[in-house]
């Protein structure tokens, strides 16, 4: 009650200003001078660094004595105030001060980034997240969470993915983890459910999986989404029920997407070779991009080596990377695969990203023909910690180019390129599920090594990773957010 007490306080004591309160504009500042708690003269066209924006409207922040007020920050929405706050000594401060954020915090106001204003209409009804200044290697930013989990089933109710995500345009499409479709527009923050049959496709496999006793069928849905912007066709990746055999594999789907007024349907185009009746489908893969002239698919190993003792044969897609052509005919591309939870392809570089078992998190540069090692081969430990795998992986298996030890939960990998974060360009981006981070990762020249690695912690499980038309970075959260990360006002210098 407190914060509203004050932020009451505040429009009370703005009122008995003037009969008639003017609201603090750029262009009504112009004429004010004022010194900042630097001792710098603020006049003209230097307000635009000290004009803030929030939820209520522009504001000024300001250095007041302790009888004013006993934090000695004032925060003002009108010209009257501000004459009236200049009259008593007070300075200017930056908007984006921690100590004015503290003070926003206390009185409930939400300060938003400049983007965000034009959401405010559209999104009344979206809880908001935003944390200023969080510190990366080369860029400091902003993010940004808008919870849809009204929509989409949050990661810790049975452990589905919250959605996946695609560009398309300027807008987002949220693909939940059982099939809800939702578009949202980076312009102005509107939002609508797309009509599809996804839905209904998903509830008709009737998944059902049991491990030891535990029922593992509400980890089953989609796996990932893809956007095929030249033939305007957007790929679903699920689990999918084989009626014929009573089992369930690995699948594609693929809708058209020529307008996003217009209905969804989709259908199946493509099964994996392998149908298990019980299996962990957290070890499913299910990584889709697109490759020369066709498609690559990652497959994991549906965790059937260390859940069952089961061997992987040299010709089923488990455990590996295929390479499927435009009539949907498959290749084996790559093998000794865990779980390959990452793909991005840039100028024909292959990156892919891999959980491991108990440590032993990848980054790979994949190879047509190569072999990765996986289950002779891991940089960790069984989850009983027995040291079983070879941490040195044998001359007939290619090295990861970095692993993490500890795990990280390695989720998503791309390439970085915008104008949002000039000096992220060309970095390998990698996003963790359980370190709810981006790592920024600087490539050597010849696209073989990796000799930087940064951190930047978002604070939520990292499902699905993407960059916008102006290189904002676009997140799925695991806990039903739609993550947008910006470059901070007061980035690094």
């Amino acid at each position: 009650m407190k914060k509203y007490f004050l932020l009451t306080l505040i429009f009370i004591f703005v009122s008995t200003c003037s009969n008639e309160p003017e609201q603090i504009t750029f262009e009504n500042l112009s004429d004010i001078s004022i010194s900042t708690t630097t001792n710098q003269e603020i006049t003209g066209s230097k307000w635009s660094q000290y004009l803030g924006k929030s939820s209520y409207g522009n504001f000024v922040a300001l250095r007041v004595s302790e009888d004013v007020d006993p934090d000695r920050v004032l925060i003002v929405f009108t010209i009257q105030e501000l004459k009236k706050v200049i009259k008593n000594d007070g300075r200017v401060m930056n908007p984006i001060d921690r100590n004015v954020i503290d003070k926003m915090s206390v009185l409930g106001i939400s300060s938003n980034p400049e983007y965000l204003n034009s959401f405010q209409e559209n999104l009344l009804n979206r809880e908001f997240n935003i944390e200023f200044n969080a510190q990366g290697d080369f860029h400091n930013v902003d993010i940004t969470k808008i919870d849809f989990s009204d929509y989409f089933s949050k990661y810790t109710n049975g452990l589905l993915p919250s959605f996946y995500i695609e560009i398309v345009e300027n807008n987002v499409l949220m693909v939940g983890g059982r099939g809800t479709v939702i578009s949202f527009n980076l312009d102005n923050g509107s939002y609508s459910v797309i009509e599809t049959n996804l839905n209904e496709i998903i509830e008709s496999q009737n998944y059902s999986s049991n491990i030891d006793g535990s029922d593992y069928s509400a980890r089953m849905g989609i796996r990932d989404t893809f956007f095929d912007n030249q033939i305007n066709e957007l790929f679903v990746t699920a689990i999918k029920k084989d009626e014929s055999r009573d089992c369930f594999t690995l699948g594609v789907l693929k809708s058209n997407l020529d307008s996003l007024n217009s209905q969804l349907k989709f259908e199946w185009v493509f099964s994996i070779n392998d149908c298990v009746e019980n299996f962990n489908s957290h070890h499913a893969g299910g990584r889709f991009q697109k490759y020369k002239n066709g498609y690559l698919l990652t497959v994991g190993d549906f965790k059937m080596p260390e859940d069952f003792n089961q061997e992987i044969s040299k010709d089923s897609h488990l455990g590996k990377i295929l390479f499927i052509n435009e009539n949907w005919k498959a290749e084996i591309f790559s093998s000794g695969h865990r779980n390959p939870q990452g793909l991005f392809i840039s100028n024909d570089t292959i990156f892919s990203s891999e959980h491991g078992p108990f440590g032993g998190d990848e980054v790979n540069i994949i190879s047509e023909g190569s072999f990765y090692g996986w289950p002779e081969s891991a940089y960790g430990f069984t989850y009983g910690l027995e040291n079983v795998y070879n941490l040195e992986h044998e001359d007939s298996s290619t090295e990861p180019v970095y692993f993490f030890t500890p795990s990280i939960g390695i989720s998503e990998i791309l390439v970085y390129q915008g104008i949002e974060f000039p000096r992220w360009n060309n970095f390998l981006f990698v996003s963790s599920l359980k370190n709810m981070s981006i790592y920024t990762m600087k490539i050597s020249k010849d696209g073989k090594s990796i000799f930087h690695v940064g951190q930047t912690y978002i604070g939520e499980r990292i499902r699905d990773l993407n960059i916008d038309n102006t290189g904002k970075i676009i997140i799925a959260g695991d806990l039903g957010n739609l993550i947008i990360v910006n470059r901070t006002e007061k980035d690094i210098p």
